[in-house]
């Protein structure tokens, strides 16, 4: 028996308005707790010189970068599939000034999420295992360990400045899109 086109209706309804609830969500968390990262945490940790080391430990311990790729995956995710459905439901969507900057804002994330991944990412677990070699010696970091761990944290914070304009791009996209 097929349901009566009300409740198919609402059925979509529904499931749009979860993903659209899902899609900001999370894309407020990720992009907050990125621009609250490159604005405050980093800079006040590098201030900090090595007493900065045990703060950036608790961050790990408290999963923090996990919530973080989880909130962009589920950004991303939702986001594709909003995206999916509204070209399904009218195709001539696609080239209207809305889809386009809609367009440019999902490029713009998942370009923020292959960055954050493949540089921030794994600079900040190689900046945490050689913070918990140098703590496990009790002794301040050699030239080496210093060295590279000023080279890590450049690196880190030049990708998360990279991820936060990129960031920055797409909230302003989505938040405009449809005005357009």
């Amino acid at each position: 028996m097929i349901p009566p086109l009300s409740r198919v209706l609402d059925m979509d309804q529904t499931i749009t308005l979860v993903l659209r609830l899902l899609h900001i969500v999370s894309g407020v968390f990720w992009a907050g707790a990125v621009f609250l990262m490159v604005g405050f945490i980093f800079p006040s940790v590098r201030d900090a010189g090595p007493g900065g080391a045990p703060f950036m430990q608790q961050i790990q311990r408290r999963r923090l970068p996990v919530f973080m790729n989880a909130a962009a995956g589920l950004t991303m995710l939702s986001g594709l599939i909003l995206y999916g459905r509204a070209m399904a439901m009218n195709g001539a969507w696609v080239r209207t000034n809305s889809a386009m900057i809609f367009g440019i804002g999902g490029v713009a994330t998942i370009v923020a999420a292959i960055i954050g991944g493949a540089f921030v990412s794994r600079s900040g677990v190689r900046l945490g295992k050689l913070g918990e070699a140098i703590q496990a010696t009790g002794r301040p970091p050699s030239a080496e360990q210093a060295a590279e761990m000023a080279a890590l944290q450049a690196k880190m914070g030049k990708g998360m400045r990279i991820v936060a304009s990129l960031l920055l791009v797409a909230v302003i996209a989505m938040a405009t899109a449809r005005y357009l």
